[in-house]
């Protein structure tokens, strides 16, 4: 007879199913031990509300698009931009606008610029040539009547009707020569006025022109302080806004948060609405870090409810109390709104709690027999409510549905 020797193979299971496998057995031992047997506990109680929320700076040096003239227009496109997230100095440059529009403006004011001049030069050389015309046309007025003003000498003698021929001629020469007169003090003086306003033509473009140079400056931004970089979202797709997207005149394009000071744009559920208050203890938490509890306290809720996924909430700002660089802009947290906390209360699993006609009742094992006893109900959480009465530390309990059954009256 020939027995064939048995072999054993080792089989290696994954690791996380050794570990539910664990888990399962360890239920299922408690279990078949004492299914409804649970005990009164003592030490640090809390009772919380938890809401998710995201991580803003509380002080930040924000980035705008420079207020220029309208005439060079309204909106303006991206060509730089720093990367999101980037460490920078104050100074650096992290921005660039597109500055085709100013410089189309430049080139146009320019050949204006140089018609102004010409206009201007011509204009000065008129004004001498009208000024020498004048002197000459003066000359020649002036010899005229002195020459009818001595005929007005030689006919005195004449007949009366030459003499008043006489007469009415040197008049005529009179007021020829009172016109050009008064014409050589008007004509230098409106020409004057006329190269003043053409002056005020030229200083006015120049002055546009020197604006226009200012302007593209302003154009390539400079970082105002050290810090991280972070971009905006754009008013116009409600997306981070990146290169060759156009911004208006005054929106935000970025800016720089104070990541020494940061707070939590969460919100309240209406329900919870009345058990938080400005001032109350936050435990916060990033969901990147969550052994990691970092301190503050609600420094402002609300007034008005807002619907946010179809639930009505209150948008509430939560300031946090430490100075940690692993708390970034942007990150997702959970803030734990600390409603009542103590260090030595007595509390019992939800479900030991039996309410009966507006009193609240426990089922103490004692002795193998099952007493029913009124307690006070305090503060609960999801999984354990505080009590206050005849109680101690460690005392078996009774699950209602089970304790009923074998009480002791």
């Amino acid at each position: 007879m020939n027995i064939k020797p048995t072999i054993f193979r080792e089989i290696e299971l994954p690791a996380d199913k050794v570990l539910i496998f664990v888990l399962l057995f360890s239920l299922f031992s408690c279990r078949s031990s004492s299914s409804d047997e649970y005990s009164v506990l003592s030490g640090q109680f809390r009772q919380s509300i938890t809401e998710t929320g995201e991580l803003v700076a509380v002080n930040a040096s924000y980035i705008i698009m420079p207020r220029i003239n309208y005439i060079y227009g309204y909106n303006f496109k991206v060509i730089g931009l720093e990367d999101h997230g980037k460490n920078v100095n104050k100074g650096d440059s992290i921005i660039k606008i597109d500055p085709s529009s100013i410089y189309k403006y430049i080139i146009a004011r320019e050949e204006s610029l140089e018609n102004e001049l010409a206009t201007a030069n011509k204009l000065k050389v008129q004004t001498q040539n009208n000024l020498q015309d004048l002197k000459a046309q003066l000359q020649n007025v002036q010899a005229a009547f002195d020459m009818k003003k001595l005929e007005i000498v030689r006919y005195e003698y004449e007949s009366e009707g030459e003499r008043r021929i006489k007469e009415l001629e040197y008049q005529q020469a009179a007021l020829r020569l009172e016109k050009v007169t008064r014409s050589m003090v008007i004509k230098p003086t409106i020409g004057n006025l006329d190269k003043k306003i053409q002056d005020i033509r030229v200083i006015q473009i120049q002055n546009e022109l020197e604006a226009a140079s200012v302007t593209l400056k302003q154009l390539l931004i400079a970082s105002p302080a050290d810090g991280l970089f972070q971009i905006s979202t754009s008013m116009r797709t409600d997306q981070t806004i990146k290169l060759g997207d156009e911004v208006y005149l005054g929106s935000m394009i970025a800016s720089i948060p104070d990541l020494n000071h940061m707070k939590v744009l969460t919100i309240v559920n209406e329900a919870d609405i009345r058990k938080v208050y400005p001032g109350m203890k936050v435990i916060v938490r990033l969901d990147a870090l969550p052994s990691v509890p970092f301190h503050g306290e609600i420094s402002e809720i609300a007034r008005i409810c807002t619907v946010i996924d179809q639930q009505k909430v209150f948008k509430t700002e939560v300031i946090i109390s430490e100075s940690d660089l692993r708390l970034k802009p942007g990150m997702t947290v959970s803030c734990e709104y600390v409603c009542y906390e103590s260090e030595d209360d007595l509390f019992v699993p939800n479900m030991c709690v039996n309410k009966e006609n507006k009193h609240f009742y426990l089922f103490l094992k004692k002795r193998g027999a099952v007493q029913k006893i009124e307690v006070e109900k305090g503060p609960s959480n999801n999984y354990y409510t505080v009590v206050r009465g005849d109680v101690k530390p460690g005392q078996s309990l009774k699950l209602p549905e089970n304790g009923l059954l074998n009480i002791k009256n």
